[in-house]
């Protein structure tokens, strides 16, 4: 759904990029690049894309093909449990299980990059690798072992446009004039744009107009968040999915152009939550607004990522969830897990996808028999 999305915009964008594509099943993969390819030629574009069957389970052969296909930048895109798959329970399930935010499936999101960063170590490359997968927490427990991704996109990123949108808006101006510098973590810019307000999750928001900073009582922080979940509403779901693919590519773009740019994104350098990112030719670096220091920064991140269920990542990559969020996803599918550390991700991400499908089937099963 994401990559696919990549792939197109990619394509499309003029530059003479050498895109790889690889997934488990070669038909599948095939048919989406071969979509790409039509889209792009409509567009008058013929970008190059080759495709291979990689199954990041193993290890070794996905070292091999990376050794063999040496690429500057890997973006990945893949997951055991995509974020969308509990909104297609019955709306009560989904609710109930929601409650218990995005922190509790993170095992899930944490296995595949896990293997494709040991792959890479393992092929001995100096890949930029750029992760789609929760990487708000997955690359900080990755830190750990030292192998985190250089970067992660989406979540803070999808935000920003709207924020933008709604600052020129309050103020009477053309959106080109303003930037941001804005520092929370996945919950706050999911959760944001939709309700128009914060919950009381910690952030951190500098406005720009024309290169300036604007006074602290320039905008009404509550004003241009209500403004984005009203005026500026967008579609979201999978039908907003462009969002997300189209951050992902503003960072893949720039890296591969190298070219100097600041970008929001979550988990760079290793770090939880989100921040302004400057990405360079000479590597990336956490961008600070004056009066705001680097660990401030991480300190606003951490305390709100309690608010998408997660009490810490520990120093060793253990993923700690709170104990709110822990008690709904065992009451609700009986999974009973306190803290995920990396060692055993994938035993408990084996637990956790068995205790969700029979739980699934019983909401599903329950929702036809209502509807007879």
């Amino acid at each position: 759904m994401l990559g696919g999305g990549v792939l197109d915009f990619l394509s499309q964008s003029g530059r003479d990029y050498d895109i790889h594509v690889a997934a488990r099943e070669i038909q599948k993969v095939s048919l989406r690049a071969n979509l790409a390819r039509y889209t792009a030629a409509n567009l008058g574009h013929h970008t190059r894309i080759e495709v291979a069957a990689v199954d990041l389970m193993n290890v070794e052969a996905t070292a091999a093909y990376l050794a063999g296909l040496q690429p500057d930048i890997i973006f990945n895109a893949t997951t055991l449990h995509s974020w969308w798959v509990i909104t297609q329970l019955p709306q009560a399930a989904f609710q109930r299980l929601d409650q218990a935010r995005g922190g509790v499936w993170a095992a899930m999101h944490l296995v595949l990059v896990r293997r494709l960063m040991q792959a890479v170590r393992m092929a001995g490359i100096q890949a930029k690798v750029v992760n789609a997968s929760y990487p708000d927490v997955v690359n900080a427990a990755l830190a750990a072992e030292g192998s985190a991704p250089m970067i992660g996109i989406g979540n803070i990123a999808n935000a920003v446009p709207g924020i933008q949108l709604a600052a020129a808006h309050l103020l009477g101006c053309d959106v080109k004039r303003i930037a941001v510098r804005f520092f929370a973590h996945h919950y706050l810019s999911y959760r944001m744009p939709s309700t128009g307000g914060t919950d009381g999750a910690p952030y951190h928001l500098t406005f720009y107009r024309d290169g300036e900073e604007l006074p602290a009582d320039a905008l009404d922080h509550g004003e241009v968040f209500t403004t984005i979940a009203g005026r500026f509403r967008r579609v979201k779901g999978l039908a907003g999915q462009s969002v997300t693919a189209s951050s992902a590519t503003a960072v893949l773009r720039t890296l591969a152009d190298g070219i100097e740019r600041v970008v929001h994104a979550p988990g760079p350098l290793g770090l939880v939550g989100g921040y302004p990112v400057r990405l360079s030719p000479d590597g990336a670096s956490i961008e600070l607004p004056q009066g705001l220091s680097l660990q401030q920064a991480v300190a606003i991140n951490r305390a709100c990522q309690k608010f998408d269920g997660i009490e810490d990542v520990d120093s060793d990559g253990t993923i700690r969830f709170t104990a709110d969020s822990a008690a709904i996803i065992r009451e609700e599918i009986g999974f009973d897990c306190p803290a995920v550390r990396l060692v055993d991700c994938e035993e408990t991400a084996k637990e956790l996808s068995a205790k969700f499908a029979a739980y699934r089937h019983g909401q599903l099963a329950k929702s036809d028999l209502t509807a007879a």
